[in-house]
């Protein structure tokens, strides 16, 4: 269990984040310009997906960052699961009814979605699903191109309030997502890269069962 308590711990010190917003446009879901609208419509309607990623975390009294490997599923209908499989096998399950910590034996711990640390990690379901509609109220979103493409930064609107994620930066290109950014100072984040994306994935029921709930 030890691996999954450091990843919660992680996304918890993420949620202490007061980054200031960041250049780019001010969104209204009720509103997107042409451009914007088309892009969230596309990044929406992804439907289930899996990917492979790299975490990195950054600690002030670390002169390299951890890294961790492994594979980030979101499926509609039961939620967001990081399977880790280096260092240390584990399984964080995210969905509406908390959050779930899985280590290899099966064993699970699981946390009601009122506590801290669930909260935390639940907030990421809307933003992986870029449902503006439902992080509207509790986010100011911001959306400006780069270089490779797009990026959106999405500020609580109550940086103080439980659960709080801080500020996220999700950046991309075309429709899929390729880092995303925890920050809570140069010396105190969260980057997590994303792979090469499966769109429209079907989970085997085996692999539902294994990770998610």
């Amino acid at each position: 269990m030890r691996a999954m308590r450091h990843a919660v711990a992680a996304l918890a010190l993420a949620a202490a984040a007061r980054a200031a917003p960041g250049p780019g446009v001010l969104l209204d879901p009720g509103s997107l310009p042409g451009d914007w609208a088309a892009l969230v419509a596309s990044l929406a309607s992804k439907g289930a997906i899996e990917a492979p990623f790299t975490e990195r975390r950054y600690f002030p009294f670390r002169r390299e960052p951890t890294v961790l490997h492994g594979v980030l599923r979101v499926s509609p209908g039961r939620g967001l699961s990081l399977q880790y499989t280096d260092p240390e096998p584990s399984v964080m399950i995210a969905d509406a009814a908390g959050l779930v910590l899985r280590d290899p034996r099966g064993r699970s711990r699981e946390m009601a979605s009122g506590s801290r640390e669930a909260g935390a990690v639940a907030s990421l379901l809307p933003i992986m699903r870029f449902d503006l509609a439902a992080l509207n109220p509790l986010f100011a979103i911001r959306a400006g191109r780069t270089d490779a493409g797009w990026r959106f930064e999405f500020t609580p609107r109550d940086p103080g309030a439980p659960g709080s994620l801080g500020t996220v930066t999700v950046l991309g290109s075309g429709t899929d997502v390729r880092r995303l950014e925890f920050r809570k100072s140069d010396s105190q984040r969260v980057e997590i890269e994303v792979g090469e994306t499966r769109s429209g994935v079907l989970f085997a029921p085996e692999e539902l069962a294994r990770f998610f709930r």
